[in-house]
This record gives structure tokens, sequence and C-alpha cells, in this order.
């Protein structure tokens, strides 16, 4: 285990003041879902086609990473314009997102928010990877534990959003909730200009690069180990893909505990609080977990996997044991936490590992090869977490909401048993301290 250095004043208020910026992106993102399911079933709208309007964010995404449209902006500009110019960005897309319901086509109103959505998907793209080149810039040393930091942001957002969401929703309208977050993201805009520093990107400066040095303080890295890295990306994105369950999680909990248990909408809002609680508090405990080096990032990884596994199947307990499927509205609170919990440790340790396979596989880490890095890894469990509204949307149209957890949760046991195996057969992957040795699991 190692100890943590000292943060000075300064820094702590950068960190805090890129909390809070991730905190509002994702209220701007996922303001909707507790609610988007009631608000267009009540135009007659089918799971698989409101389900698209969260899933449609990432086209944005996708746009945003083929075209290099965010790193084009960071060879430009300081992370600070970026970051305030996209919360702006956001504010507007909000606002203009929740007037949209009020046109009385509905055909209109789903196309019309499609389209925004896809716009807030190329917005989305830029706060999620500016951020992480801002830690690699200004933080190299820390980065499990500011990572960790700043994504407990985005999921305590996710909580605000859906708390705050559906009793806005229930008690003012549609309108007025999206009204909300679009004053949050000119908060977060203001507070952006206001602490972050002017320093350059960190794909902007040039000739850095993290190298692999032999040492003598762990096993050197052998041309059987970077044959094996070649082939670690693809159980690394196969784990990543087990993330759909948030998205599922957010869309279902609402309607299942109102159509099933006669729930109101405010009710399945404080429930989903709950997994943003959990998402925050394995945030943070990942980021000092894995900066302190007590576990491996695969091992954090099979973690993650097995509490979504029983968070799923608290949440949406099997059908066939109807004294457990009764207490269904208890239990949701404790699953909905669990699944968040296990989520960061997921997400967080994952990116560090795609760093030590292009490390191990190349022998050194550009700038603009960890942006990349980090592109994929946003367009990995992001997307999945969008999807996950459109899987839910589809699936639940067939099946019942516990088949679908059951079925989901057998895909988080595949998800540990990759993690094992990872753990078991490489043991390998970068470590960014004083001398850049390689970090043996």
């Amino acid at each position: 285990m190692e100890k943590i250095g000292r943060i000075s004043p300064r820094e702590w208020m950068t960190i805090i003041t890129l909390v809070f910026y991730a905190h509002v992106a994702s209220i701007t993102v996922s303001i909707r879902y507790g609610f988007l399911a009631d608000a267009f079933a009540k135009r007659n709208v089918p799971g698989k086609v409101y389900g698209l309007i969260g899933t449609s964010v990432f086209v944005g995404f996708a746009a945003d990473f083929f075209f290099k449209i965010t790193e084009i902006c960071m060879t430009k500009w300081n992370s600070r314009k970026i970051l305030a110019g996209s919360a702006i960005g956001l504010s507007i897309i909000t606002l203009v997102t929740g007037f949209v319901y009020r046109i009385p086509n509905t055909t209109a109103v789903v196309a019309i928010s499609i389209t925004l959505r896809m716009i807030q998907g190329v917005l989305g793209f830029a706060v999620t990877l500016v951020p992480v080149d801002f830690i690699n810039a200004n933080f190299p040393k820390k980065f499990d534990m500011v990572n960790g930091l700043v994504n407990m942001g985005y999921f305590s957002g996710h909580g605000v959003a859906e708390l705050l969401g559906c009793i806005l929703y229930d008690n003012y309208g549609y309108e007025v909730a999206f009204a909300f977050a679009a004053t949050m993201a000119l908060l977060a805009a203001a507070a952006t200009l206001c602490f972050i520093p002017n320093t350059q990107t960190y794909l902007s400066i040039q000739g850095k690069a993290v190298k692999v040095v032999d040492s003598t303080d762990g096993p050197l890295i052998t041309n059987k180990t970077q044959r094996l890295s070649k082939f670690l990306v693809f159980p690394l994105i196969a784990t990543m893909l087990i993330n759909a369950n948030y998205g599922v999680i957010q869309v279902t909990v609402t309607p299942f505990l109102k159509e099933e248990f006669q729930k109101s909408i405010s009710y399945g809002g404080s429930v989903l609080t709950l997994v943003s609680v959990g998402m925050a508090l394995g945030s943070v405990s990942v980021g000092f977990i894995l900066q302190s080096k007590i576990i491996s990032h695969f091992t954090a990884m099979g973690i993650g996997a097995f509490c979504i596994f029983n968070g799923l199947l608290m949440t949406f307990p099997p059908e066939s044991l109807p004294a457990v499927y009764n207490l269904s509205p208890i239990l949701a609170f404790p699953g909905v936490f669990i699944a968040g919990f296990g989520d960061p440790f997921m997400t967080i340790a994952t990116l560090k590992a795609l760093y030590g396979v292009q490390l191990l596989k190349k022998g050194t880490l550009t700038p603009q090869v960890t942006t990349t890095i980090t592109g994929i890894w946003i367009m990995g469990y992001c997307s999945m977490y969008y999807a996950g509204s459109f899987i839910a949307g589809v699936l639940t149209d067939y099946l019942s909401y516990s088949a679908t957890a059951e079925l989901l949760a057998g895909f988080c046991l595949l998800a540990v048993l990759i993690c094992v195996l990872l753990r078991l057969n490489f043991t390998h992957v970068y470590n960014e301290d004083d001398e850049m040795k390689p970090l043996t699991f």
C-alpha cells in the first residue's frame, strides 16, 4: 500500500470545481431518465421508440470521437475555455429540449428530441474527455484518486437529476425539470471560468511520453507479455459492455414500481437516487484503493461486475419467489445502491488498464495515444449507459422486468469470469510514478 502525496489548497479548489462540473454535466444528461417513460407513455409512444431518445446521444458521441471534434478544440484552446463553452451549449440544448414537449404533434416531439439528444452527445463527449485530459496534464501521479473523485461528481449528478427531475415533473411539469438542469449548467460554466486554471491541455504538450523502464522491483516486461497484451483489449472492452445495466436500471425502476406496485414517479425517483449514492461512494472508494495499490485493476473490475449482478437480482426479484418479489419496493433501495456501488469499480479501473495495454504493446504512451484511448474508453462505457435505455425499452416490451434483470445478470457473471481470467493471466499494467515502472498485480 502506498501513501497518497500532499495536495495543495489551490489543487483542491481545482478538483472540487471539476467534481462540481462533472456533477452538473451529469444532471443535464440524466434529468429525463426518471420520468421519460411516463411522459412518453402518456403520448402513447412505445418503449423501443422513447428508448431511442436516450440512446441517440451515442450518435453524438460517435460523431465527436470519429471526427475528432473535441480533440481539434483541445489543440487550439485550453481546458477552461472548452469546458465553459460546452456547459453553455448544454444549457441551451437542455432548455430547448424541455419546451419541445409542448408541440402537439407527437412525431415531431420525438424527432426533435432525438436530434437535440444527438447534439447533446457531441457536447457530452467533450465534458467527459476534457476532464480526463486535464487530470493527465495536472495530476499524473494522482490519476486514479482524482479520476475517482471526478467520477463521483458524474455519478452523484445522476441521483440528483433522477430525484429532483421526478419531483419537478410530478409537481410542475416536463419543461420545469429541464429548465432546472439548464440553470445548473450555466452555474458550472461560471465556476469553470473562475476556478479552472489556464493550463495547456495534455494533448497539446509536445514531446511528452510515458515510457516503460526496467525495474528491479518487479518482473520485466517480456516478449510473451507484449504478445498477450495485443489480445487484452478485447476482454477489457467486453467487460465495459456490462455497463448497459445502469441504463436499464435508470429507465425500468420507476415504471416497474409504478405498474407492479402502484408507487408514484417520485417514489421511483427516490429509489434511483440511491444508485447515484452508491456510484459516488464507489467512485471515491475505488479511486483511493487503486491509488494506494491495495488491489489490482482487474480485481476491482471483477468486484464491480459481481456487485451489479447482486444489485440487479435484488432490485427485480424473480417472480417465481412471490414472497421476495412482493418486497420489491423495499429491496429496490439496497439493490440499486449495490449495483451503483459496483459500477465505478468497472469503469474507473478499465481506463488505467487500457493505458497499460498500449504501454506494454509499444513501450511508450504519447499524449495523442492517451487521448485516443480515453476516447475509446468513453465510447465504451458511456455508449452502453445510453444503449441501456434502448435495451430496456425493447426487452421490457417482450419480457417481464424480472426476466430482463435475470438475463442481464447472466452477463454480469460472464464479466466476473473474464476479470478472474485477466487477473490470473496478465500481471502488468502501467503505473505513472517517478521512475515509470511497470506495476505488478
